[in-house]
């Protein structure tokens, strides 16, 4: 909900905090939000980190694009490889002690085929190393399911049945992949908009310490402003926080799970408004030697 209140301080009313946002922590208000992250913003950059976080953000989610896509094209690859390769019908008739007939498969090359084709493809991208490191048998159970994986990895015979459950879980890792580039995509805006919206306010505040011998009234309005241009920032924040929640959520967590805080956007906003702060203090400075 939307805080309307307002307090007055030093016979001048000040813009109450603009709304409540949820964290792992429960919620808080955007103000207290924003000034606990300057904290560490400002520990971790010091002044010149100004929209630092946002733009690492954007680089780290143009080369997960990269990889998430690499990945849709592997296993798009061994999809082909899948239907490419006839599975294997041949059966053995056999006659236990008891005259009771059972059925034996014979091992045949297929199957062996199709598990190289799974590491040409699937495994052969890039940054397996660095993203995976597992093996065959690994990273076959952990993509298309233990009993899937297990049989493409240790099995003797590609089998229709075994093609059908290989060409299901290969679509699903597929749309998987196309369902998080569809995020990232979104994350990507999310960034770019951002960060136009964060640089806006800092630009205009800088016009408002410039020059600063004006008189009183002209002192006094340009500090009134400065609550504007603070709100700016703090929308930012909450529209943040809207967008950070059900399936964006997940994946923010995911993408960002290496990052010293969680949101880059929530750290740079709080270093924006401490850049807005400081050249608000200098407005009221020249205020009191003007009055």
């Amino acid at each position: 909900m939307v805080g309307t209140a307002a307090s007055v301080a030093f016979g001048v009313q000040e813009a109450a905090d603009i709304g409540v946002v949820q964290t792992p922590y429960g919620s808080v208000t955007v103000t207290a939000l924003l000034q606990l992250v300057f904290v560490a913003t400002v520990c971790l950059l010091g002044a010149g980190g100004l929209f630092s976080y946002v733009a690492a953000a954007r680089t780290l989610c143009r080369r997960e694009r990269r990889r998430v896509a690499a990945e849709i094209e592997a296993f798009t690859a061994f999809r082909s490889a899948l239907d490419a390769n006839t599975p294997t019908n041949a059966r053995k008739l056999s006659m236990t002690p008891a005259t009771r007939p059972t059925v034996l498969r014979e091992s045949d090359g297929t199957l062996a085929t199709v598990r190289t084709a799974f590491a040409e493809t699937v495994m052969a991208v890039d940054h397996y190393e660095e993203e995976y490191d597992e093996t065959l048998a690994e990273h076959a159970r952990a993509e298309l399911g233990p009993a899937a994986g297990s049989a493409l990895a240790e099995g003797d015979v590609f089998t229709p049945g075994l093609r059908s459950v290989l060409v299901d879980r290969t679509d699903a890792a597929i749309r998987r992949r196309e369902q998080f580039l569809d995020r990232l995509d979104d994350e990507a805006v999310s960034l770019q908009e951002s960060e136009r919206r964060l640089v806006e306010p800092v630009a205009e505040s800088a016009t408002l310490v410039t020059p600063l011998d004006d008189g009183y009234p002209a002192l006094e309005a340009r500090w009134r402003r400065f609550d504007v241009v603070e709100r700016r920032i703090e929308q930012v924040v909450t529209d943040r926080a809207s967008h950070a929640t059900d399936e964006r959520g997940s994946v923010l967590a995911y993408l960002y799970e290496s990052f010293p805080i969680p949101d880059p956007v929530v750290a740079d906003a709080s270093a924006a408004l401490g850049v807005i702060r400081e050249r608000r203090a200098r407005v009221i400075d020249a205020l009191t030697r003007a009055n």
